[in-house]
This record gives structure tokens, sequence and C-alpha cells, in this order.
């Protein structure tokens, strides 16, 4: 018996202790891969919420940029500066702010203050001549150049809110006349946190220059944390290893520190056009409690039978490995592929299943950001090339569609054909029936030419239009459609307001230039004196001519 009992006790000993081993290092690879996916995790969070503030930051700079691009916006800041001998009505540019707001809701404000930091409009209510605040603030504001400061509180028309400050210079003759500045309201990026649900025991911080928070907390904070949720003094391994970076070569990057005795992450950034940064802090010691659970059930299994040992050695294969390293090939091949529209099928009810859950809610998260984010530059693009009134290129967008045209047909040996097209007396129409009547003429003239112009138009200035096209056309043909154009001009406008049939007459000068005769600059001008030998001619007529 005594002999059994030895060899079984060896058998025991030389069983266990391998199964130990293994054991071990089960549990050590588990909290390896569950740190590693919750690093890749938090990591992923972090520099999506940098996407979307570069994308907010980016929006917000191409809406200043826009309003202080607007001609009328520069000559209220000339005006107010007495360097423009045309007054204009400050109410216009009210109104313009005013509209803007409106359609920006975590916009608490839009001024304009000319480069003496007087207040020239505002969405607000102000008095004429008051001196802005910015005339006060870091001299780094008032370059020119877009910039967000940092969080204060205000009452603003619509209650007290704590708001931050962007600012972009108004250029005339490349001379910096004034700024554009918006207040925006940091319940913006309260919303930004609570839609991170992706964060399981984690905190998001947005902190401004001054190490003020914008917004803290998680998604279970509805309001934004005032204070950092530990004390300074409680966090002297985290800031002994913050004070160790060197952050102007390093603006983002990562910190693992302890806190009272649990491991915690902190991923940080910078944000671009602003002093602000981003921290992204998760308890890794609260992921692994997954592994510790695993631990235990392999301690039991070692206590137990050595079938219990393979069979838990199997089951974790099967159900942590595998689901794991599967987890990890999707990251890779989305990392290589950067196709957000791949997904960890794995169906397990347990914490695995849970975590690729969370995970594919992640992958959603950043796909839906990445198509909007698509749709959003083609927006862009649209707005950057159209004419906002008509709904047709702009000046720029045509010109530039003309230019490679003429250089696609100079290579090709193509026809081309140029069109200059100007409403004759337009003035009349604002005159007598009023600005809203000169716009439904303009749109009626613009919607006219794109039905009827097989090729390119556009908006080229304030009545006056053209249009382009690359092909063979018989001169017959150019005349044929010039006629019909000028006739649906003439006959098919209406006046909502009155009812009445109103004539657009229109001067349409075109040239027609062949393959490698082509000049740009040469076919610019011969249609533009076409149509002014069309105005010539009597107006309401075209003129063609064949080179």
């Amino acid at each position: 018996m005594k002999l059994k009992h030895s060899i079984l006790g060896l058998l025991l000993l030389f069983t266990l202790i391998p199964l130990g081993i293994f054991g071990i290092f089960s549990i050590y690879e588990t909290n390896r891969k569950i740190d590693e996916l919750t690093e890749q995790n938090v990591r992923a969070i972090s520099e999506n919420q940098v996407m979307n503030i570069k994308n907010f930051t980016q929006d917000r700079n191409n809406e200043m940029d826009m309003i202080a691009s607007y001609q009328l916006t520069q000559n209220a800041i000339l005006y107010s500066l007495r360097e423009n001998e045309s007054p204009l009505a400050r109410n216009y540019v009210d109104n313009l702010l005013k509209e803007r707001k409106k359609y920006s809701i975590f916009v608490a404000s839009i001024s304009v203050v000319n480069r003496n930091f007087h207040v020239v409009s505002s969405s607000e209510e102000y008095e004429s001549g008051t001196v802005s605040a910015m005339k006060d603030v870091d001299p780094k504001y008032q370059t020119g150049e877009f910039i967000i400061g940092d969080v204060y509180e205000r009452i603003t028309d619509d209650g007290r809110k704590n708001v931050v400050p962007a600012y972009t210079g108004v250029y005339y003759n490349n001379e910096l006349i004034g700024y554009v500045m918006e207040e925006l309201d940091t319940a913006y990026f309260d919303d930004l946190r609570l839609n991170m649900d992706t964060l399981a025991d984690g905190t998001f911080y947005l902190l401004d220059g001054n190490g003020a928070i914008i917004t803290a907390g998680d998604t279970k904070n509805k309001r934004s944390l005032k204070t950092f949720v530990s004390k300074s003094s409680d966090r002297n391994d985290f800031q002994k290893k913050w004070d160790a970076i060197d952050h102007e070569k390093n603006p983002s990057g990562y910190v693992r520190y302890r806190y009272h005795r649990q491991d915690y992450i902190t991923y940080y950034s910078d944000v671009e056009n602003t002093g602000w940064g981003i921290r992204v802090t998760e308890n890794l010691s609260a992921q692994k409690q997954t592994g510790r659970t695993y631990g235990v059930l392999i301690a039991l299994g070692l206590s137990a039978l050595i079938i219990g040992v393979f069979c838990t050695q199997y089951f974790m294969t099967k159900k942590i490995f595998a689901p794991i390293t599967h987890i990890l090939q999707v990251f890779a091949q989305i990392r290589e592929s950067e196709d957000y529209s791949l997904r960890v099928h794995i169906q397990e009810k347990h914490e695995t299943g849970e975590l690729a859950a969370g995970i594919n809610e992640l992958l959603d998260y950043v796909e839906q950001a990445d198509r909007k984010e698509k749709e959003r530059q083609q927006k862009l693009l649209q707005m950057a090339e159209n004419d906002p009134l008509t709904g047709i290129k702009n000046k720029k967008a045509i010109e530039k569609e003309m230019l490679s045209m003429v250089q696609r047909a100079v290579e090709s040996h193509e026809q081309i054909t140029f069109g200059f097209v100007d409403i004759d007396d337009f003035r009349d129409y604002n005159t007598n029936y009023g600005h809203q009547e000169g716009d439904a003429v303009i749109q009626f003239v613009a919607q006219t030419l794109k039905e009827n112009i097989h090729g390119a138009v556009g908006r080229i200035g304030g009545d006056e239009f053209a249009f382009c096209y690359a092909g063979e056309l018989e001169p017959e043909r150019i005349r044929h459609n010039a006629d019909k154009i000028l006739e649906i001009l003439r006959t098919q406008h209406v006046n909502e307001q009155t009812g009445e049939v109103l004539p657009v007459p229109c001067s349409i000068g075109i040239v027609m230039s062949q393959g490698d005769t082509l000049d740009y600059t040469q076919l610019i001008r011969k249609a533009d004196l076409a149509m002014y030998q069309a105005k010539e001619n009597g107006k309401n007529t075209f003129v063609l001519n064949v080179d």
C-alpha cells in the first residue's frame, strides 16, 4: 500500500508540476492578451476621439474661414475702420451671423471685430463700437491663424454656459483687418464622451491649455466631472512618469502606472489648432478579472482528477485562446486593409463573446464615423465647388473645368466650345421687383443653362455665366440650341408674387475652336468679345464665332 501510495504520489507530483507550470503560463498568456486587447481598445478610442475633435475643429475652421471670406464681412470691417467709402448696414452681417448660429446648435455666439478689437457685428445683442475682450487675451490668439482657446464660463443670450473661444483672421489684400470669433458650447464634447460606449472601467478627459476640464467622466456621467477622479497626491506614480515624458517630441502616447494597487493605462494626445489634450484611462486590473477567474478554474482542476486538467486545457484552448487569436487576426486585417466593415465572428455566450460583441460595437462606431467622415468630405467638396445660390459650379470651379478641358482637347485634338452668358439689364429686376426676384431670375437662368447645355455650366459673377463643352458639334446645332435657350428665357419665367410672365433676355457669346489651335486665354477673350458683340447687336441674341 505504501508503494502504491508513493507511485500515486509521484505520478500526481510529476503530473501536477507540468500542469501547474502550464496553468501559470496560461494565466500569464491570458492576462497578457487581455492587456493587449484592452490597450488596443483604449488606443482606438483615443485615436477615434482625436479624429472626431480634429474633424470638429476643421469644420469650425472651414465655417469661420467662409465667414471671413465673405465680401460682406470684409466690407463691414473696412467700413468700421473707415477704409471703405460705401457704408454697409450692420444688420446684414448681424443676420448672417444669427443664421449661422441657428444652424450650429453648439455655437453659443459668433462675432466679428476689427483689428482695433471693436465689435463690428455679432449674433448677440451689442452696442456699436464696443471693445471686445479679445483685446486682452494672449497675443497668440491675435495672429490671424485659426486657434481654439481655453474654457471659461459666461452668461450668453441662451443662459449660463461653459464655452471655449475660437479665433481666425479676416484678411483684405493680404492684410489682417479683423477677426471672426466663435464661442463653442462644451456640451458638444459632453455628447462625444457619452457616445463612447466601448469604455469598460475607464475615464475620458478633455483638458484645455491650462489643464482645466472641458469634459470628463464616462458614459454614466451625464454631467461632466469638475475635477479629477483622484487627488494629485494619490497619483504619484502617474505624475512621475508623466513628467518624465518629453511632450514636445511625444505629443501622443501612453503611460502605465499603479494606483491603489490597481494597474492603469492612460493614452494621451494633443489636439491640433488648440492647446488641448485628450486622456483616456482604463483600469487594466479590472480587465484581468477574467484571467483571475480562469486561474481559479485551473486551480480546481489541478486539485481534482488529471482528466479535469486536460479538459480545462482543452476548454481554454478552444474557448479562450482561439477566439483571442481570431480577434487579433481581425485587428491585423483591419490594420492592413483599413476595412472597418470586418467583424469578429464569435457567438460564445461567456466573456469572450461579450468581448467580441464589445469589439464589434466599437467597429460599428468606427465604421459609421469613417462613413460620416467620407460623406462630410464629399459635402465639403460640393460646397467648395458649387455656387450657393444656383447649385451650379462657382467661378473657381468652372474656370478650373474650362482650363482642364482645353488641356485635354489639345492632347486629343478635339473641338471645344466656350460660351459666356450675361443677363441683359439685370439691375431692372432688382429695382422693379426686389432682390428676391433678382435671385429667382439668376436661379432660372442657371437651371435653363444646366438643362439645355451638354457640358459644364457655372456662375462667374452676379448675373454672368459660363459654359464649356469638348467634342464635335455642328455650328448649326449650336445655333439651334442657343435659339432654344433664348426662347425659354423669354417665355417661361413667372414672377411668383404677381403671376406674370417676365422675359429674361440674355446676351450669349460663343466661340468654337479645334485641336492644336486652342489657347485658353484667347478662347476666353473671344467668347467675352462675342458676348459684348451680342449686346451691341441689340441684346437678347447670341453671336457664334467659329475658328
